[in-house]
């Protein structure tokens, strides 16, 4: 019996691949794999431990919580109802055998149980964390690849780390990586400040602008061994500035994803890393792409007020002539300055905003804007936005009020595996209700089920479908 999926699928007339699933890994199996890359001792250490997901999901009692402001954390998070949903989370051989049936030609799945793995602050752990779970992606489904591919961890912590991981990576035969939203790192040197918290010691790292390191080397890498860099959150450190409600797992996860990937995205796009390697491209899965135009938008608009230009010819303090505000002040509001002690002048320029300027002066400096355009094209080229089946805000990528027009690149993820996916059949019939509706038209149906994903993946690795069922079925990309 043909399912809903299998006919929107062949209705659309095109194959539609899973951006962003999910696997839920059957730990026991992935331990002897851990404790290999690990060794023995450092193993035990892991072991003694909760892992780094459990202890995520760990939430003491409402009063403890009350006392000590530990958010609500995720609970029931696998859907129960349906149990072939649930085996076929853990067992690829039956996602391959039903991904047909679920609309999809292919799937590019991420972690579950290896969530956290990058965030783990212990580097002996985190390392070999990252190198079991990748040993055990390749190992156990490596030979479903023709329609399936695991997402290995990159750890971030260093670029010597980083760099190790992915030629393993590419040594072992995964053909998609990821790297966790940002790395929490030490203040070295804390001090009291109304930007922080009190008290606080650590900060995030987000790899491009301000970084503690040069990720040159990283990018560079990524693009020798023909990787897209996938960005997804929850694989590194819990984001600690999203979740705060102590009561509602829901009200802690109601836009986290978009909460972590944008830092990550503004990040890397104010430090340039779009203009030092133009041909990278970027993943930011799960998180929508509703913020996206918002971000082109809202730098833009900064952009146009706080270029170096604009700085130096409006707002150089030098520039003030302090006489003629003086003379204005006195004609036009007497009443403000009848009675008040001190020299009128210096009491005016010191009401103006003036602030310790930074170094350097032109705080857009890393992107090289040479005009207006670079804007976006140092974006809107290089980003792509994994987005559920549900989420309407897709059709936020073609909407005529975008900065320059853009058209921003989203991609189906369906998040199988989760909570938010509770009958697998639903993804692809779910998606297709906004072509019903009319939110999205076929054309932009097409590029969010599969254009799109398959010009970000062949951009990286123009040999990237070969050798799976979508061989020769999908043209070269052309990025626009």
């Amino acid at each position: 019996m043909t399912t809903r999926a299998a006919d929107i699928a062949q209705q659309v007339g095109h194959p539609i691949i899973d951006a962003d699933g999910h696997i839920l890994e059957f730990t026991p199996a992935a331990l002897p794999y851990l404790r290999e890359a690990m060794g023995p001792e450092v193993f035990e250490r892991y072991r003694a431990r909760m892992s780094p997901l459990r202890s995520a999901m760990a939430s003491p009692t409402l009063e403890e919580r009350r006392m000590s402001r530990v958010p609500q954390a995720g609970w029931w998070g696998s859907p129960a109802r349906h149990a072939i949903d649930l085996a076929t989370s853990m067992a690829p051989r039956l996602l391959h055998e039903r991904l047909g049936d679920l609309g999809f030609s292919y799937a590019i799945l991420y972690p579950t149980s290896g969530m956290g793995s990058a965030g783990v602050q212990d580097d002996e752990v985190r390392v070999g964390l990252c190198r079991g779970f990748n040993d055990f992606f390749a190992s156990v489904y490596g030979p479903f690849q023709d329609r399936v591919t695991v997402a290995g961890i990159i750890p971030m912590n260093t670029v010597e780390e980083a760099v190790a991981e992915l030629e393993h990576c590419k040594e072992i035969g995964l053909k998609v990586v990821s790297i966790a939203n940002g790395v929490l790192r030490p203040i070295k040197a804390p001090q009291a400040s109304p930007w922080l918290l009190p008290g606080q010691t650590h900060w995030w790292d987000f790899f491009g602008l301000d970084s503690e390191h040069d990720y040159d080397p990283v990018w560079a890498k990524f693009e020798e061994l023909n990787y897209a860099v996938t960005v997804h959150g929850g694989i590194g450190a819990p984001p600690t500035w999203l979740y705060t409600s102590i009561t509602s797992w829901m009200a802690n996860h109601i836009g986290s994803f978009a909460g972590m990937t944008y830092p990550t995205c503004k990040s890397l796009y104010l430090g340039g890393v779009t203009r030092r390697f133009p041909n990278l491209v970027f993943a930011f899965q799960e998180c929508g792409v509703g913020w996206a135009p918002t971000l082109l938008a809202d730098t833009t608009e900064h952009w146009e007020k706080r270029n170096l230009q604009q700085v130096e010819e409006i707002y150089d303090p030098a520039l003030l002539d302090v006489a003629e505000l003086t003379a204005l002040i006195r004609q036009y509001a007497p009443e403000l300055t009848e009675g008040v002690e001190g020299d009128l002048e210096e009491l005016l320029v010191a009401c103006t905003l003036r602030g310790q300027p930074p170094e350097e002066h032109d705080e857009f400096a890393a992107m090289q804007i040479r005009g207006k355009a670079d804007l976006a094209e140092l974006f809107v080229h290089n980003f792509y936005f994994g987005c559920e089946a549900d989420d309407r805000s897709t059709a936020y990528a073609y909407s005529p009020s975008n900065a320059f027009g853009a058209q921003f690149k989203p991609m189906l993820g369906s998040d199988i595996s989760h909570f938010d996916v509770p009958d697998f059949s639903e993804v692809l019939p779910e998606a297709f209700k906004m072509v019903e509706k009319g939110v999205l038209t076929p054309e932009q149906f097409k590029q969010f089920t599969f254009s799109n994903v398959c010009e970000m993946l062949q951009r990286a690795d123009p040999d990237f479908f070969v050798g799976t069922e979508l061989e020769g079925a999908v043209d070269a990309p052309v990025a626009g």
